[in-house]
Parts: structure tokens; C-alpha cells; sequence
């Protein structure tokens, strides 16, 4: 990198520096929060709500009986283990009068009051990907994960202004409010503001203002608030998710931070269990889980489903009148809602934004993918990322050094904007602009319109897609260099989660400078499962010209690892060896190796997961008559890196020998 860049990135540094000190600055108003702090009513908590929860809940036993309460401790990611245990007790007919719950378990827990099913929350939880709803950014607010987008898919389910104190099952949220150092029972409000503040974990997430108080997760001074229910009845289920920590590295700074925060609240947690025994304790086994394993939320629950059929002789003994009429008739039409939500969300991975929200972090974006339509642009770009999404509009801006994602990396500043409007739930329209130096600091641009159409069928095992896209590339001389106008049809089949079939299928008309080009271009990508945790994937790419004109381009899209300057110029009007061929045709082979098991952390605080080992091969034909098809082998390490396990990053280095060259090619691919 030479110095000018040097010194532009540096200058960029230090803007952002200012931007985040002044940016702690403009959050909440310091004025309008509840800052007295006496010391002495620190242990005297703060309600909202109570009344009516005292009413609610009368209203349900009709004073005849004593309620059933049900305490779900936090415990992050292993709070997921609370969907099996209320799977259990619903099949015993046991459905309790309320619920206090803090921390994670607060999400479970105002699923279920506001009327979800168990498998209706599991379905939520497990078919949707939690690690693509969090966004990095900096901390400006507090935290360092913005919600926004993990409350926009609750908006969906629930509705964006649903109340707390209208859920069919009364629900207390306990908080704590870093403004008057007091506890928060939280029983009514707006419900997307409670449920982002119930699992606030300090640093993490931003704290949440209401009513004045600035609130953090509950959990990060008692993971059981078990004495709270005791206020309000004598029988008392309590579902627990404790961390016990096993295999962390007891050495390293992170973990001993994360230990030591998990003492105090361990530690209060048990001493409200030893001062209730007559509490029905169902102690879910997923102590041994990390707190952020959002990859393992189906095991968690059947691990919380087991655990509760342990204490089936004392829930046993509880009035079981099972679900009411009006809990059933809402979850048959909430299937309805629910089917359609998860229909809409599988085709693009995004749904409508819930107000405005905006991210600014340093980050990498790779632009060649396997589900990006870029044939002419095949770089890495690492620097400033910013998102801006409000409702079905979703706009991002890159930039910071740019590098061609193969070697050899030349570095140069480069800037992208992209822009993308759902129109409607199947129909998406993208623009994307991007001003780079390669050569010389006169800037080079590329821009690319398009529109994806796509439709799922079988329960969207079958995924159809009908795209449209217009690419074109200008040199730093204001020349053009290449144009192409693409479109086509892709179909993809996912027979199990753990195998993918796409076939496609293009037709194409490429225009550069003087030429007027045909081309059709077919696609096949297969991958599938094998034992002992191997996995084989198997690519095809054909490129046909249907003028007869040959010199058939080649990208690097297309799947051929070369950093051939003859075959990297193919096609163009520059192209080192013009082709007679009348096609380009790549085979792509890969075995590789992923043990289940193996999901090394840094502290905890990065999660390295889906991780393999494996060998790949390439095979080009693009000359007529060609029997020995032009080659490109070598191995690949993959691994997704996720921050709290729940902002992921898929991570590929790949190095072998590249035939066409005769030496040595490598490379990098970031992002999904």
C-alpha cells in the first residue's frame, strides 16, 4: 500500500474517531432520564404495570386456585432450551397463569405469552438464520450488535404495535436500569421496546430507553428471578439454562472477564433455588453450551424437553386444564401468518424494516459469490461499511481498499454504493455503482442495474429464480471496456438441509466497444453430504457463443482458479490470444471435510464454525479440439467467523496450482 493511501486511511481513522466521540454524545438526552441515585433505594425495585398483572392473573383463576407461575432464567443462547421445556408441560395439559422471565428468556418467554405455540416459537427459531438479524457497528450507543433487524422479524410475527399488557398470558420482564441503579419489572409497554431491552447484555446490545430509564439485560445480576414469582403465588415451575464453562481457556482475558461477570448472577440465582425447594426445578441440561451457540437451537430444546420429563411425577401433581379455545383458534390462524412470513423471508433472507436503523463498522465484502450476479467486477474491498434500511429500501456504502480476489492482489482505493428496493415480497431492484483507482488515480467506474424475481414451490425446497441484470464497465480513460446485458433462470433444490442442487440456465447478449455478442450461459451446482462429516460438491459452467465468432469470455465468477493473464483476458477487446473456440466450458470438484464437533472460540467472543478442510480441482475447456482440459487443483480451508455467534462472516482461503500459469495461485472469498 503505497503512502498517499496510507495517510487517506489514517485521516479516515481519526474522522471516525471524532464521529464516535461526538456520537456518544447525541444518543439519549442525559435531561430526560431517571438519574436519582439514592443509594439506599437500590434494593427497592421499580414497577410498571403491576396492577393490571394482579388483575390479569386473577382473572385466570378466578380466585379459585393458587396460579402457576413460570420463572425462564437467561442464559443466552442456551435460553432456547426453554422451548422444549414448555413443549413438555403443554403435553401434560399445563399452562401457566404468568410468567417472569429476564435476559434471553425473555424472548421465549413473550413469544409464548403473546400466544405462539412451542413448535410454532421452534419453527421461528430454527428456520430462520439468528445470525444474519444482528449487524455490527460501533458502539455509539452502548453496544456493539444493533437489534433492529432481529425486531423487525418479531414486528412481522406479532405486529409492530402490539402491547405488553395485551398478551393472553400476563408476562413480567425483569431489567435493570443503569440510570438509578434499580431493578425494572417491566408489565406493560410498547413490546418491541421491552423485549430489546430484556436482553440488553451490556456492551453487546444498546440499552434501551423507557420511561426515563436507560435498561440493560436483568440477567447480569440475578440469571432466576425465582423470588419474584413468590410474590404472586405459591406453585411455581422454573426453568434454568446455567454455564458451567467447561473446555474454556480459564487463561485467556476474555474468558476470565465472561466468568467473572457469570459469578455474581450464578451465584444469586442458586441462592434463590436453595430458598425455594418447594419450586419445581427443571434444571435444562445445556450447561456445557456457549452462551452464544446460536448454531444449536434445535438441540437445545430437545435437550430442554428431556430435561423437563425428569420432573414429570411433580408436574404431574399440577392443575392441568390445558389451552383454551381462544389460544387454539389464534395459533391455527397464526400458522397462516407464520407460513407466509418464513415463504417471504426464504427468498431473500430480509423482510420489511421496522422503523429506521443505520450501522457503521469497518468490515471486508467480497464480490464474487456464489449468489451474486457480478460477471465483470471479481474484487475484495475491506474498509468503512455503512447500512442504512428503512422499510423495504436497504442502501450500503463501502469503502476504503480495494483487491482483485485472486492472486497477484494489487491494492488501490476503491468506493461502492449499493442500493436495493423490495417491491414487492418475490420482486427486488438493485443498483450498484463503484469508483476504484487500479492503475493510476484517475478512477476507473462500474455500475449494475438489475431485478430478481423468485418464487419457491414444496415448501420451498424448490427455489425458482428469473433475474435481469445490466453490467457496465468504464476505464480510467473514459473508455468503454465492457458492457453486458444478462438474464435468466435459476433453479435450486434443497431435498434436506444438508444437501443443495442448483441448475440454471442463462441467455446473454455481451457488448464491448465495436461488438454486438450472443452468448448462452448454463450453470450446475451440486452439493452432498457423505459420512464420517465429508462433504462432496460438484460445479459445472458453460459458456457458448451463438454467432460462431469464438473468443468466448471467461470470468472469474464462472469458478476456474487462474491467474492467467491470456484467459483473464479473454474476450475483451484487449484479449493477449483471441480464441477461435466457440465455447468455455469448467468442471469444478471439491471433498471436504467438516467435523460437527470441532467450533473453536477466541474468548467466546469469536466463534469459528462450520469450519472444513478440503481438496478441490478445476478443469477448463475453451480450445477447439481440446482433449486435456487445462487444470487447476489444490486445497481450501472454510470456516464461518461469528461475533457472539450472532453476526457471521463465511470465510474461505483457498491455494493450489494454477496449469494455465504454471505456478502458484491463492485467494481469498469473504462474506455470504
Amino acid at each position: 500500500m503505497n503512502r498517499v493511501l496510507q495517510r487517506r486511511l489514517l485521516a479516515l481513522t481519526l474522522l471516525l474517531c471524532i464521529f464516535g466521540t461526538l456520537g456518544a454524545n447525541i444518543g439519549i438526552d442525559p435531561t430526560v432520564l431517571n438519574n436519582s441515585n439514592d443509594l439506599f433505594s437500590a434494593t427497592v425495585p421499580i414497577s410498571y404495570g403491576e396492577q393490571s398483572f394482579r388483575e390479569r392473573i386473577l382473572v385466570r383463576t378466578h380466585g379459585e386456585r393458587d396460579p402457576i407461575g413460570l420463572v425462564l432464567s437467561g442464559g443466552s443462547a442456551r435460553a432456547f432450551a426453554h422451548i422444549g421445556v414448555l413443549q413438555y408441560i403443554e403435553e401434560l395439559g399445563i399452562v401457566p397463569d404468568f410468567i417472569i422471565s429476564n435476559s434471553m428468556g425473555s424472548i421465549v418467554g413473550i413469544l409464548y405469552a403473546a400466544g405462539l405455540s412451542p413448535e410454532q416459537i421452534d419453527t421461528l427459531s430454527s428456520q430462520i438464520d439468528i445470525t444474519r438479524l444482528f449487524d455490527i457497528s460501533f458502539p455509539i450507543r452502548g453496544g456493539l450488535l444493533d437489534t433492529s433487524r432481529f425486531l423487525s422479524l418479531v414486528a412481522q410475527y406479532l405486529g409492530a404495535d402490539l402491547q405488553l399488557e395485551h398478551l393472553p398470558i400476563p408476562i413480567m420482564i425483569v431489567s435493570e436500569d443503569i440510570a438509578t441503579r434499580r431493578q425494572v419489572r417491566i408489565m406493560e409497554g410498547d413490546l418491541l421496546t421491552v423485549l430489546g431491552a430484556a436482553f440488553a447484555l451490556p456492551v453487546y446490545f444498546n440499552p434501551v430507553e423507557y420511561n426515563g430509564h436507560l435498561l440493560v439485560d436483568g440477567g447480569v445480576t440475578n440469571l432466576v428471578p425465582l423470588d419474584i414469582a413468590y410474590e404472586y403465588t405459591d406453585t411455581t415451575i422454573v426453568s434454568t439454562t446455567f454455564y458451567d464453562a467447561k473446555g474454556i481457556n480459564l487463561r485467556n482475558p476474555l474468558s476470565i472477564l465472561n466468568v467473572s461477570i457469570d459469578l455474581g448472577k450464578r451465584r444469586d440465582g442458586v441462592a434463590a433455588l436453595l430458598g425455594h425447594t418447594d419450586a419445581i426445578w427443571i434444571r435444562c441440561d445445556v450447561e456445557d453450551f456457549s452462551f452464544m451457540d446460536f448454531g444449536a437451537i434445535e438441540e437445545l430444546a430437545q435437550r430442554g424437553y428431556r430435561s423437563a420429563a425428569l420432573q414429570e411425577e411433580r408436574l404431574s401433581s399440577l392443575d392441568a386444564r390445558g389451552t383454551t379455545k381462544e389460544m387454539r383458534d389464534f395459533r391455527s390462524a397464526f400458522s397462516t401468518r407464520q407460513d407466509k412470513v418464513l415463504s417471504d423471508y426464504r427468498l431473500y433472507k430480509r423482510f420489511p424494516h421496522h422503523g429506521v436503523s443505520q450501522q457503521m463498522f469497518f468490515g471486508l465484502r467480497s464480490f464474487i459469490q456464489e449468489n451474486d450476479h457480478w460477471y465483470l467486477r471479481d474484487e475484495v474491498l475491506a474498509g468503512l461499511m455503512y447500512h442504512l434500511r428503512w422499510k423495504s429500501m436497504w442502501f450500503s456504502l463501502y469503502g476504503g481498499a480495494g483487491w482483485e480476489s485472486f492472486s497477484p492482489m494489487a491494492v488501490y482505493p476503491s468506493l461502492t454504493a449499493s442500493l436495493s428496493y423490495q417491491l414487492a415480497a418475490p420482486l427486488v431492484l438493485e443498483a450498484d455503482i463503484s469508483i476504484s483507482a487500479q492503475e493510476s488515480w484517475l478512477p476507473s467506474w462500474y455500475h449494475r442495474l438489475g431485478m430478481q424475481l423468485r418464487k419457491g414451490f414444496f415448501s420451498d425446497s424448490l427455489m425458482s429464480s428469473a433475474q435481469f441484470w445490466w453490467e457496465h464497465q468504464v476505464t480510467n480513460e473514459f473508455e468503454l471496456e465492457a458492457m453486458l446485458l444478462h438474464a435468466g433462470l435459476d433453479f435450486s433444490w434443497s431435498p434436506h438441509r444438508t444437501s443443495r442442487l442448483r441448475l440454471s440456465g442463462e441467455g446473454a447478449w455481451q457488448l464491448a466497444g465495436d461488438w454486438d455478442r450472443q452468448f448462452l450461459h448454463t450453470r450446475f451446482n451440486a452439493t452432498f453430504p457423505l459420512p464420517s462429516d465429508f462433504r462432496l460438491d460438484v460445479g459445472y459452467t458453460g459458456r457458448y457463443a451463438l454467432d460462431g465468432a469464438g473468443n468466448v469470455p471467461l470470468y472469474l465468477g464462472d469458478g476456474f482458479k487462474t491467474s492467467d493473464p491470456v484467459l483473464r483476458s479473454q474476450g475483451s477487446l484487449d484479449a493477449l490470444a483471441p480464441s477461435s473456440a466457440n465455447f468455455a466450458i469448467v468442471g469444478r470438484f471439491g471433498l471436504d471435510w467438516q467435523p460437527q464437533w470441532f467450533k473453536p472460540t477466541m474468548g467466546e467472543l469469536l466463534i469459528f464454525d462450520d469450519s472444513s478442510i478440503g481438496i478441490f480441482g478445476d478443469l477448463l475447456w475453451n480450445v477447439e479440439s481440446q482433449i486435456v482440459p487445462e487444470l487447476s487443483f489444490g486445497t481450501r480451508l472454510t470456516t464461518t467467523i461469528s461475533l457472539l455467534g450472532l453476526n457471521s462472516m463465511p470465510t474461505s482461503l483457498y491455494v493450489g496450482y494454477d496449469g494455465p500459469a504454471d505456478g502458484i495461485v491463492w485467494g481469498f472469498i469473504f462474506g455470504r
